[in-house]
């Protein structure tokens, strides 16, 4: 019998668009924490495209999309299931906003929101009291991790 190598596992693109500014945050830090989450939840998946946008632009995207009529900090759009294709929509006013008022930094911030799109989809919900009481431990532990990690990067 002919022995064969196995097949290497197809990696994640992991686009990364700043349609409004982060300061000296870059795409790195949301492909990192991106990339974290999906090996943390087993999650294989073939692009992730990650838009930083400013307030008025989620909440355009929330209102035409999901018929909501706010500003929120991030949207999550399941675009294909096999293989796993997202978008993650990120406010950059929104993460700095609440950087200060969680009194973390905004890179923090920013790679929390990262892997809370993450959760999303690999099936978290943060619908009801119970769920999102869940949700916020694991991101919590995720967000240590990936941060423990992480240090040494600015």
């Amino acid at each position: 019998m002919k022995k064969t190598k196995p097949r290497p596992r197809p990696g994640t693109d992991i686009d990364v668009v700043f349609r409004a500014p982060l300061g000296s945050i870059g795409a790195q830090l949301f492909q990192d924490a991106i990339r974290f989450a999906l090996g943390a939840e087993r999650l294989r998946a073939s692009l992730i495209s990650c838009a930083v946008v400013s307030d008025a632009e989620i909440r355009a995207v929330n209102r035409r999309f999901l018929d909501h009529d706010r500003v929120t900090d991030i949207i999550t759009f399941p675009l294909e299931e096999d293989p796993l294709e997202a978008e993650l929509v990120i406010s950059a006013d929104t993460a700095r906003r609440q950087a200060r008022e969680y009194r973390v930094t905004v890179r923090e911030e920013c790679a929390r929101l990262a892997i809370h799109g993450i959760l999303h989809l690999s099936g978290h919900d943060d619908r009801s009291e119970e769920d999102r009481r869940r949700m916020k431990q694991r991101e919590d532990q995720l967000l240590r991790r990936f941060l423990s990690r992480n240090r040494a990067r600015p």
